[in-house]
């Protein structure tokens, strides 16, 4: 069973409630009439329906645990498809040495000196953040576009 009620609907789409046949006293004792173009009629449905309508929704549209859909293949071949070109020597860092190279071989230098760590200004961190960048955003592309290829996507 539904009942009927009168909504002023406003610019922004939410629904006030009007009273039906309310009207507003101005001071100078007219009566006027809430009535525009705003003002429409509204089936509202009892709250049993609508909880179970809610219900039903929910359930039918419920969350994929598995949102990740890992593959060890992603991960293994978007490891090698960052750290086999960060191997390649480059004439602008120092020695003509790869990024790889500069940081597995800085990384032996610290670990030389154990107890000591690096030092806030050293450049194993620039090594370091810019081999993790890439191979996390190689990583992250590879999954993106294999699941997007698995999926049908494109």
């Amino acid at each position: 069973m539904a009942c009927t009620m009168k909504a002023t609907i406003g610019l922004s789409g939410s629904a006030l409630p009007a009273r039906a046949g309310k009207a507003v006293r101005v001071s100078s004792k007219k009566t006027v009439a809430l009535k525009s173009q705003f003002v429409k009629s509204v089936k509202i449905a009892p709250v049993r329906a609508v909880r179970a309508n809610a219900s039903k929704t929910v359930t039918s549209m419920s969350f994929d645990s598995d949102w990740l859909k890992k593959d060890p293949l992603v991960f293994v071949l978007g490891f090698l498809g960052w750290t086999i070109p960060s191997a390649i020597p480059i004439a602008a860092y120092p020695d003509g040495n790869s990024l790889f190279g500069l940081l597995m071989g800085r990384s032996g230098e610290l670990l030389a000196q154990f107890p000591t760590g690096p030092m806030v200004d050293d450049k194993f961190w620039l090594y370091l953040f810019t081999y993790h960048i890439g191979l996390f955003t190689t990583m992250t592309l590879g999954q993106i576009g294999f699941q997007g290829k698995k999926q049908g996507y494109w």
